[in-house]
């Protein structure tokens, strides 16, 4: 039987990815590691065959021996003393935020950029980029420079937006905030021009990604999917910030959230002091290919972020006592 060890079944990637896991391979045998007792009975409730291992990343020996006796795991450690039929796989989520180093670098924000990295094409370049700047990438470093006797996997998500389907957390980060400042201070903002542009996907095709891949690591494949070759960008379409917080204004002020349908431009500066880092995820560029996970099947189904953004204020306003 097929072990699986997931940490974050608490948050909104992993809690998905669990729902996912246990929706389509039943015959799957997941544990997963959960840091306090609410989120276990809560994930518990929700899966009552999943193994709960209380326990953060600090726990080293325990994360150790659970990864140990896995088939695909979330951590490195323990993978080295995997003692099964196969070897041990790793997958990885990391961010599309590496693609925004050089905007980040030059403090320039708000502006637009031609650039779509292509996670196949520009495979060498995105390797150079993540050993370039190891010391912030540090983990991706890792996977990607350091392991060397385990597959592992990369997987880099722009925005994600859509209603998680896990246990204990549904909400995720750039649309929800963005909203949320909106109705708080009733004005929508732009950093800068609003020009810069990050791809988008739905929680759940982003889910079905980490499953692909889980099944390709279960049947024990071989092939350019692992180590070196293993990155994974998953984007589905490609919007600036101007428009989805044109679109966020709009959604606001036909709820009578905020007092104009206008956006106002604000500066880096000024955003962060909103949201700390919202220079970086809403100023940046960060516009990807997913060339690689399409070759495994991966097609993904959700709706478009144009249609997310009016649920996204509603369920934020909500959330807020507003409505």
């Amino acid at each position: 039987m097929a072990q699986i060890f997931l940490t974050g079944a608490s948050g909104y990637i992993g809690g998905d990815v669990l729902h996912v896991l246990k929706s389509t391979h039943p015959e799957y045998q997941c544990s997963v590691l959960l840091r306090d007792s609410a989120k276990a009975d809560a994930v518990s409730k929700a899966y009552p065959d999943v193994r709960i291992i209380l326990g953060d990343l600090d726990n080293v020996a325990l994360i150790e021996e659970e990864a140990a006796k896995a088939d695909v795991v979330a951590i490195a450690r323990g993978l080295a003393k995997h003692t099964g039929p196969k070897p041990g796989y790793w997958i990885q989520v990391s961010g599309a935020s590496v693609l925004s180093i050089s905007d980040i670098v030059s403090g320039r924000f708000g502006e637009g950029s031609d650039r779509v990295y292509g996670d196949i094409e520009d495979a060498n370049e995105i390797r150079d980029i993540i050993k370039q700047n190891a010391a912030k990438r540090v983990m991706d470093d890792y996977v990607l420079n350091k392991v060397s006797d385990i597959k592992t996997a990369l997987v880099f998500p722009p925005i994600i937006y859509g209603q998680g389907r896990g246990p204990v957390k549904g909400r995720s980060v750039q649309i929800p905030e963005l909203s949320r400042i909106a109705i708080e201070t009733r004005e929508t903002v732009q950093v800068g021009k609003g020009e810069s542009t990050w791809s988008n996907v739905h929680i759940a095709d982003v889910a079905d990604v980490f499953v692909k891949l889980i099944e390709k690591a279960i049947d024990g494949s071989e092939g350019e999917f692992w180590g070196q070759n293993g990155l994974y960008f998953v984007g589905n379409g490609m919007l600036r910030f101007g428009k989805i917080s044109s679109l966020v204004a709009e959604a606001a002020h036909k709820l009578g959230l905020t007092d104009s349908p206008t956006v106002k431009t604000i500066s880096a500066s000024e955003a962060n002091a909103l949201w700390a880092p919202a220079s970086v995820f809403w100023g940046t560029n960060a516009c990807q290919k997913s060339e690689r996970i399409r070759r495994l099947g991966w097609v993904p189904q959700g709706h478009s972020i144009e249609k997310e953004i009016p649920l996204t204020v509603q369920a934020e306003a909500t959330r807020l006592g507003k409505l």
